[in-house]
């Protein structure tokens, strides 16, 4: 069936967003965009008129990534769990998705940090994305039971400030275990998911836990 306008320009827009991943995770930045164009059978005309610039199709392949990520986040809202019982959901959410492209995960991260080094308009998109996914983390970790099981009246639970920490934490461990695992060729995903499961122990455990150790506390 024929597309209209508005189909087909979305059509083209999905296939220069699949070739501009593709090509950016495996030649770099610096792949031109005659290229990406042309792995989407579209012409270089297509790429300017979409998203009007070659930084700013780059910016999108980006943030489509961290809305996904996002959505992730959201569907996991829907569980009645309790923290111990989320990280470990989360963790092996993010597993599943690394796993099946840890190559172009990997390089795509890379190359995020390597345009935050060079580049201050992606330095601070970099901050807004981050922001938004640290935001969807605290919104799904806050008023969360801090042990799994009872939910009664007395169940002490994460309050905004030890969802922020745990947030913070665990974007950092996820993205690290991915970037150590580049030499390797492959991500340890096992340890990562015990990892992120003992995130719990930042903050007290039970009823009557006591919050986050400070380093004075220490």
């Amino acid at each position: 069936m024929r597309r209209n306008r508005a189909e087909q320009r979305e059509h083209n827009r999905r296939a220069l967003l699949d070739s501009a991943r593709h090509l950016l995770a495996t030649q770099g930045v610096n792949v031109p965009v005659d290229s990406i164009a042309a792995a989407a059978d579209l012409t270089t005309g297509a790429v300017y008129s979409i998203f009007g610039s070659k930084r700013d199709l780059i910016l999108a392949v980006i943030e489509e990534g961290v809305h996904e990520h996002i959505k992730d986040i959201d569907r996991l809202g829907q569980s009645d769990s309790g923290l111990p019982a989320l990280l470990d959901l989360y963790a092996r959410q993010v597993a599943d998705g690394i796993d099946d492209d840890f190559h172009e995960e990997a390089r795509l991260e890379v190359l995020l940090v390597l345009l935050c080094l060079d580049d201050e308009f992606f330095r601070r998109q970099s901050l807004r994305l981050q922001h938004l996914q640290r935001d969807a983390l605290i919104s799904l970790f806050t008023g969360r039971p801090v042990s799994d099981g009872s939910d009664g009246p007395s169940q002490r639970r994460v309050s905004g400030d030890e969802a922020a920490l745990i947030a913070s934490s665990l974007l950092a461990l996820s993205s690290g275990f991915l970037l150590r695992g580049i030499p390797g060729d492959h991500m340890d995903l096992d340890s990562m998911v015990l990892a992120c499961a003992n995130l719990v122990h930042l903050i007290g455990d039970g009823p009557t836990g006591h919050g986050p150790t400070t380093v004075a506390e220490r």
